[in-house]
């Protein structure tokens, strides 16, 4: 009879050897879990069955109960009170106060009838001044959520809140002394409370706004280091004074842009759509654009015709540092554009041009009777690479971007469609 000892099979085999850790370490891997999770490992056995009321983390996903069988108004209300009970139940049951991360994921396809219950149990958990908070809230009603409590819990060094509401952010005070992330959206914020926002987050690194709906846009911060404004409002004025911004994000139609103290923006992503009829919204653009001279990666997408915004753009600046440079969705402007930054950047290796095909296909062909800038500059010696996207395959549109491309460079190193 073999022995299994000499084969080198453990004696040991089959011992639940997690369920003999400390509770420490079983309370650390169960963080990795949402609470629904750690939840129902009550059951392994006895050392589990209270193991997650220590877990400092509280995730709840409304998409992991079930959400799909919801068909009527009526299955509706079942489905948030037995979610509003279970949550109140799990808060009640925790063996711990702390709380590290909270994160409140209440967002779907259609809007549920969240009732005050769900408020409630997010203020009890502030009151645990968690240093992580992700909420994000579709509702039929409008919540009494205590704002002011949020965002006056100091221990908070992310904070995401997004809820669809119509009510406007009045806040009284902020004080969110440690706070690095903010991720705000789906509701308006005066601009008084956006300005107490930027007294009150005296570290802040990360600012996102979406569809906040702010008039007047005021940001001056000497520690922010990433900034994203997403928004299909049309507002007033934008104006941001930040001198150690890396990384800028702009989707907004404003009537006026001031892009301040910008000398260390190393990526740019600019979206102006289109707004017929109110060309007051898209004459900002080029003082825009001289703003961003000083950064190495630009993404411009500007979903007009030349003419709403100059005749010509012979002030363009230099882009000394300029490497990678994209001009997408821009209809015939993509192409009156390029050339003025191909001989205003001297360092540029990448270039990427995108336009539907068939904005373009009635000009090929046709001489303009614009004049170019061909005639007023040197042509360029080498461009490394050029991608050109579009919607279609027509190579006669292809061969029509590189004609025109090959007039203000001599040698294209590669050409990637």
């Amino acid at each position: 009879m073999t022995d299994i000892n000499r084969c080198g099979i453990d004696n040991n085999f089959g011992i639940d050897r997690i369920s003999s850790l400390p509770n420490d370490p079983r309370t650390h891997i169960l963080s990795f879990l949402s609470t629904r999770e750690a939840v129902q490992t009550c059951i392994l056995s006895k050392r589990w069955i209270k193991t997650w009321a220590s877990v400092p983390d509280l995730k709840f996903d409304i998409k992991e109960f079930g959400l799909f069988e919801i068909v009527n108004d009526e299955m509706a209300v079942q489905f948030v009170t037995k979610f509003e009970l279970l949550l109140r139940s799990v808060l009640e049951k925790r063996e711990t106060l702390s709380v590290n991360r909270f994160q409140l994921w209440l967002d779907s396809e259609f809007c549920l009838p969240w009732t005050q219950a769900i408020a409630d149990c997010i203020d009890d958990v502030m009151k645990l001044e968690p240093r992580e908070c992700l909420v994000k809230m579709c509702s039929w009603e409008k919540l009494n959520l205590n704002t002011n409590l949020i965002f006056t819990c100091a221990s908070l060094i992310y904070l995401q809140l997004w809820l669809s509401t119509e009510v406007i952010l009045e806040l009284e005070s902020v004080n969110l002394p440690y706070l690095k992330t903010l991720n705000l959206g789906g509701f308006p914020i005066s601009d008084n409370s956006l300005k107490k926002l930027m007294l009150g987050c005296r570290v802040l690194e990360e600012l996102v706004l979406e569809n906040c709906y702010i008039n007047n846009i005021e940001i001056c911060s000497n520690t922010m280091k990433k900034l994203v404004l997403r928004s299909f409002y049309m507002g007033m004025r934008l104006q941001i004074s930040l001198p150690n911004l890396l990384y800028l994000y702009l989707d907004i139609c404003m009537e006026e842009f001031i892009l301040l103290n910008m000398s260390s923006l190393v990526d740019a992503s600019i979206y102006i759509p289109g707004c017929y009829g109110k060309d007051k919204y898209v004459t900002g653009v080029p003082k825009l654009i001289d703003s961003l001279s000083n950064v190495e990666n630009l993404r411009l997408d500007l979903d007009f015709l030349r003419g709403q915004v100059d005749d010509k753009f012979s002030y363009c600046p230099f882009f000394n540092n300029l490497k990678r440079l994209e001009i997408l969705n821009s209809r015939l402007f993509v192409f009156d554009l390029a050339p003025y930054f191909l001989h205003h950047s001297p360092k540029l290796q990448e270039l990427t041009l995108g336009a539907s095909s068939c904005c373009v296909r009635e000009s090929l062909g046709e001489e303009t009777t614009q004049e170019g800038p061909g005639d007023a500059f040197v042509q360029r010696e080498f461009l490394k690479t050029v991608r050109i996207e579009r919607f279609e395959n027509d190579n006669e549109f292809v061969d029509w971007i590189i004609n025109k491309l090959l007039i203000h460079v001599k040698v294209i190193g590669e050409i990637i469609v």
